[in-house]
């Protein structure tokens, strides 16, 4: 029974590194079709949301655990997160800045929705009351996180109206660093750099 779990760990895990590898690779492509300096700007922007959403995906991982791993609700939601991103990344690359808005507020309320679920309906395996504790902060604190940028971006999406192309992705620019900030400031997601 423990060797059937441990391999649904290690495939829900090959899978997403697959998945986010995928679209790395295939988002090269773009490169050569951006043209103008905000564009390739944006468009990095956009590799950055992507490598963020993947080290989030693996904190997840390595906080959690078997806890949501062979999950398929969690498997569903990832897949679903993963499609966001890849439409992220396609929207950047051809400069649809209110495109990629959207998908990052989609990205966001089903990242939020994932939280919910897990934090008051979800049932853990572990006995331990300390790891629980700890798990449900981190879902907590994700919920509001996320509920925040959910709340700026949409702002911003309303927005687009009052302000120049250029302006549009500096804010959006910002909003996302703030959020990259805070899942780091608060270990959502963590990176050792030596």
């Amino acid at each position: 029974m423990t060797s059937k779990v441990i391999h649904q760990v290690e495939f829900s895990s090959v899978l997403f590194d697959t998945l986010f590898g995928l679209i790395l690779f295939y988002s090269f492509d773009y490169f050569f079709d951006v043209t103008g300096i905000l564009p390739f700007i944006f468009y990095l922007f956009s590799m950055f949301v992507l490598l963020h959403w993947w080290l989030l995906f693996k904190a997840s991982d390595d906080l959690l655990d078997e806890e949501v791993s062979n999950s398929a609700l969690d498997t569903i939601f990832g897949i679903l997160d993963v499609i966001l991103i890849y439409y992220i990344v396609l929207m950047a690359s051809r400069f649809d800045v209110k495109g990629v808005n959207l998908f990052i507020i989609l990205l966001l309320v089903s990242d939020l929705l994932w939280s919910l679920i897990w934090r008051y309906v979800g049932k853990w395996q572990t006995k331990s009351l300390e790891k629980i504790k700890i798990i449900e902060n981190e879902l907590s604190t994700t919920i509001k996180i996320n509920s925040v940028a959910i709340v700026l971006m949409a702002v911003l999406f309303f927005s687009t109206a009052h302000l120049t192309v250029l302006h549009y992705c500096i804010f959006m620019m910002l909003i996302y660093i703030i959020f990259i900030i805070a899942t780091f400031r608060f270990e959502i997601a963590d990176i050792k750099w030596f």
